[in-house]
């Protein structure tokens, strides 16, 4: 799914690669610097604050300073996940 993202005043589409209520892994930034403070907009979903863990020339994990509400991760997996029943995503 894309997402939108925002490095300081720099705001750009990002192509989510893995999530979990606790982060992300996207893809589509430049490098970034461990700890660096940046931010998530997931479709539907307010911007969230979260954390560079690690990060490469192309792709970054991001850490989420609070957890998506379970609600929320279930409704977007359930949109957006690949292979997922809706089932499976309940």
């Amino acid at each position: 799914m894309m997402a939108r993202f925002r490095r300081g005043v720099v705001s750009s589409t990002v192509m989510l690669k893995d999530l979990t209520r606790f982060g992300a892994r996207i893809e589509g930034v430049g490098q970034l610097e461990t700890d660096e403070a940046v931010s998530l907009a997931l479709p539907g979903c307010r911007p969230a604050l979260a954390f560079v863990a690690w990060a490469n020339d192309h792709c970054a994990g991001l850490e989420f300073a609070d957890p998506l509400e379970n609600t929320v991760f279930v409704n977007l997996v359930a949109c957006y996940g690949l292979g997922q029943s809706s089932a499976a995503a309940a």
